[in-house]
């Protein structure tokens, strides 16, 4: 019988590509889930952190300068004093941001792949059929690249640029929110205006703003406008970050990580970090989703050497007794998974930890089991 290393330097030299494609595969799969894991235990330490040293304010008392540099909990409507305007649109609004989103009526190719068969040579060909669409675009379609171009012109350029205004001095309480956590508001809503503007050139129509001669007809070039809102004043809004100079901007906790904290209504200092918590927890189990996938993939391209590798070990020899199924591939990768998750977590939260350890080796467990069951087995019928 070959050694194990020989068997695997002969399978690996059978299929050397599919074999470097999963051993890549394996260490992006191990670096995603390593990456994810780290950011995730940074995250939860400095929210842990963060609820530790929160103070609640109360919105109708004035700003205590004794509380400068510290991490504040406060929570009332949101105070605007100047509206943000667009003259000729006549739109004036109180809130937070006042979004601008511009399109241009434009061509669009369509390429439709088709097979081709040539009676005369009895070849099949594939090839393309185009067809040429107008659509309202918000960014400008490159028209030089079409495989007709005559005909199928697009402007270069957009003639009024999308933007977003953000109000210069919004309020909770007393304190002013910062830029970084005005960002935050990203709930827009549509503007529904029924205020038609001063510009003869300019028409309204189910609350969008039309550039052009016929709205039914719009022609290549034209353009129309929309208005969104976000954070409209005296909403209600709950706050965490830090009070510095009248200012509400992000923690910088001691692990480098910046907390702000921003969430609709109002809601107590556990109900705002259990919501962050359950934020970052969905987001970290779709990038473990991610991770398991790709092991999995890397089981798949690297199933043969896996099979001779833990055939050579007796109490893993029952994990690839037959053939390496999809289920043995997934049992490989999740438990791989999981040993890379609890090395993150074993020092932060060490019975988390421990127990995503007995997790990964559970099958492992099962198969030695399996072995001693057996041997115990021989040994009382040979002693009969």
């Amino acid at each position: 019988m070959p050694s194990t290393s020989s068997s695997l330097i002969d399978e690996f030299q059978r299929s050397w590509l599919t074999s470097l494609i999963g051993i890549c595969i394996l260490c992006l799969g191990i670096w995603l889930l390593t990456w994810n894991e780290g950011r995730a235990v940074h995250h939860a330490h400095s929210l842990d952190e963060a609820y530790n040293r929160v103070i609640s304010l109360n919105p109708y008392e004035n700003i205590r300068p004794e509380l400068d540099g510290h991490l504040v909990h406060i929570t009332g409507p949101l105070g605007i004093d100047e509206p943000l305007t667009e003259p000729e649109y006549g739109i004036s609004i109180q809130a937070v941001k006042l979004k601008r989103r511009v399109q241009m009526y434009q061509w669009v190719e369509e390429r439709s792949p088709r097979d081709y068969v040539d009676n005369g040579l009895d070849q099949n060909y594939e090839t393309s059929d185009y067809y040429y669409v107008t659509e309202w675009r918000d960014k400008v379609v490159d028209s030089s690249s079409f495989y007709i171009r005559h005909g199928h012109h697009n402007p270069t350029e957009i003639p009024l640029k999308s933007h977003t205004y953000i109000s210069p001095f919004v309020r909770v309480g007393h304190l002013m929110l910062g830029s970084e956590i005005k960002e935050k508001f990203t709930d827009y809503v549509e503007v529904t205006s029924d205020e038609r503007p001063e510009r003869k050139d300019v028409k309204l129509h189910m609350g969008i703003y039309y550039h052009c001669d016929d709205v039914w007809n719009p022609e290549v070039g034209d353009i129309r406008v929309q208005f969104y809102y976000a954070g409209i004043a005296n909403e209600i809004v709950t706050v965490i970050a830090m009070q510095k100079d009248g200012v509400l901007v992000p923690y910088t906790t001691s692990k480098g990580h910046k907390i702000a904290l921003l969430r609709h209504g109002d809601l107590n200092i556990n109900q705002m970090f259990n919501a962050e918590h359950y934020d970052v927890r969905l987001e970290t189990w779709k990038i473990r989703a991610a991770g398991v996938f790709i092991l999995y993939a890397s089981c798949v391209c690297l199933a043969r050497l896996i099979k001779i590798f833990f055939f050579r070990i007796p109490f893993l020899r029952n994990i690839v007794a037959g053939d390496m199924t999809s289920s043995t591939n997934f049992a490989i990768s999740a438990s791989v998974s999981l040993l890379v998750i609890a090395t993150a977590w074993i020092l932060y939260r060490p019975v988390l930890g421990v127990g995503l350890v007995a997790a990964a080796i559970s099958p492992f467990f099962y198969c030695t089991m399996g072995m001693y069951n057996i041997a115990q087995n021989q040994n009382g019928f040979y002693n009969r």
